[in-house]
């Protein structure tokens, strides 16, 4: 179960919402794509967390863990379905 009690999927899944809408995030998920098609061997089911994960690494500074990105606010905080998460991720985290 996710954070929102509601969605099916990875941690990753619901972490898609807070990507700024941008050229960026656009470019990843086809190249995410692209890259399975070149032999890159993640599983379907992963596709999400190949997303993020990608988009993370093309961040100043390369590869934030994703806590990190919600803190630093390379992840949207504003986004609507973000309130639950958050809350629960500055719990967990103390930040």
């Amino acid at each position: 179960m996710m954070p929102d009690n509601q969605s099916r999927g990875m941690l990753e899944t619901f972490l898609a919402y807070l990507v700024p809408d941008n050229n960026l995030w656009q470019y990843t998920q086809n190249k995410v794509i692209e890259a399975k098609q070149q032999g890159a061997t993640y599983r379907d089911y992963h596709l999400d967390k190949a997303n993020i994960h990608t988009y993370l690494a093309w961040q100043d500074p390369p590869g934030k863990q994703l806590h990190d990105a919600v803190k630093q606010r390379i992840l949207n905080r504003s986004h609507p379905q973000s309130a639950i998460f958050l809350r629960w991720l500055q719990g967990l985290y103390e930040i």
